[in-house]
């Protein structure tokens, strides 16, 4: 079975998130991301583990909950790979940094967890809009995106999540809540 790390977007900036993912599908089209997986930013993208290693990964973020504390970050804006992806930008504070880099360290003491060129850059992002999921027209989503008033939520990098893929939607399989 498929699963991501992430951090879930909870509150008032995960409603936001899923309101403009679902206003976007609706408006141009775009693929349904509010239909298929919660608000999230993700730490370590895809990977599939047998049983073991799923109970070595449920352990590696049991220490980590009980060893990290809770640090802040920012939601504001927009931003855009190329004209493939477009995400709600992430600005972290040091303390997010530290802690998502020690994080994906101590993924990497997992034994069979795979990892790519992607998962150990810091382009901390939320999608709204992914091109390869479902083709969409980039400017036109682009330039709606930018026409819309500026939201900001200050928030907490306060938990750390596996989310699996159940056929063709992603759910939270279970959250870890930082001290």
């Amino acid at each position: 079975m498929r699963h991501i790390v992430a951090h879930l977007l909870r509150g008032e900036a995960g409603k936001a998130h899923a309101a403009i993912t679902q206003d976007l599908a609706i408006k141009f089209d775009s693929f349904p991301l509010h239909e298929r997986i919660v608000p999230h930013i993700t730490l370590k993208r895809w990977f599939d583990l047998d049983n073991d290693g799923m109970q070595e990964l449920y352990q590696c973020l049991d220490s980590f909950a009980e060893t990290y504390h809770q640090s802040d970050y920012k939601l504001s804006g927009f931003g855009h790979f190329g004209e493939d992806v477009i995400y709600a930008n992430i600005e972290p504070s040091p303390g997010m940094l530290s802690s998502v880099k020690n994080l994906k360290s101590a993924l990497h003491s997992i034994k069979d967890l795979t990892f790519d060129e992607f998962d150990d850059h810091n382009n901390f992002h939320a999608t709204v809009a992914m091109g390869a999921l479902k083709p969409f027209d980039f400017s036109l989503l682009w330039n709606y995106l930018q026409g819309l008033p500026r939201t900001e939520f200050n928030m907490k990098f306060d938990n750390v999540a596996i989310l699996k893929k159940l056929v063709d939607k992603w759910v939270v399989d279970r959250v870890w809540e930082l001290k």
